[in-house]
């Protein structure tokens, strides 16, 4: 995945340079954040920040590079008396896509799906109290991605942009799921 990551980076510089009018790059921050409340002895809180850089080539379709680092917390009780259980998840995700744009880039509302891969690098730590921490070190791997999302340009160069995000993640004996990210950030067009 490192090499696939390296080649397209130096394609996107390669070409970014380039003068030629169907080549732009656009560079993204994204940012994510989730706070679910089951009762006061049970929480969720999550929070994600993303990177992008996209080569657009023929206006509508796009080689996109991604890097998320998320971080979660989960504390639970099964009741008051119960031990405190926390458990702190770091993930780190660097993503490789191709978008294809259903409108021209001076459109006000630019919907586009997505689809390829990302490398999924997690480590989980589970403290229960007055019990020592352990950490879990889930199975690192490379996994199909895809999703959806909308752009709206506020100027020439600058714009919103709102994602929902899918990775396939493994979960241990074979078995996968689904992770998912909802996500708002800005966009600048270089």
């Amino acid at each position: 995945m490192k090499k696939i990551l390296s080649a397209f980076s130096l394609l996107v510089l390669v070409l970014s340079t380039s003068s030629a009018h169907a080549f732009y790059t656009e560079l993204g921050l994204n940012y994510g954040r989730k706070m679910t409340t089951f009762d006061e002895n049970n929480t969720f809180d999550s929070e994600s920040i993303s990177g992008s850089i996209s080569l657009y080539f023929l206006e509508r379709l796009a080689v996109e590079l991604s890097y998320t680092d998320a971080y979660g917390v989960r504390k639970e009780k099964a009741y008051s008396g119960d031990p405190q259980r926390t458990t702190t998840q770091k993930s780190q995700i660097m993503g490789a896509d191709l978008i294809l744009v259903f409108a021209d880039k001076k459109a006000l509302f630019q919907p586009y799906i997505k689809a390829g891969g990302a490398q999924i690098i997690r480590k989980q730590e589970v403290k229960i109290e007055g019990q020592n921490t352990y950490t879990i070190d889930p199975e690192n791997a490379t996994v199909p991605s895809y999703g959806v999302g909308i752009k709206i340009p506020v100027t020439e160069s600058f714009g919103i942009k709102l994602s929902y995000d899918v990775w396939k993640t493994p979960v241990g004996d074979g078995a996968q799921t689904d992770d998912t990210s909802l996500r708002a950030g800005i966009t600048w067009v270089l």
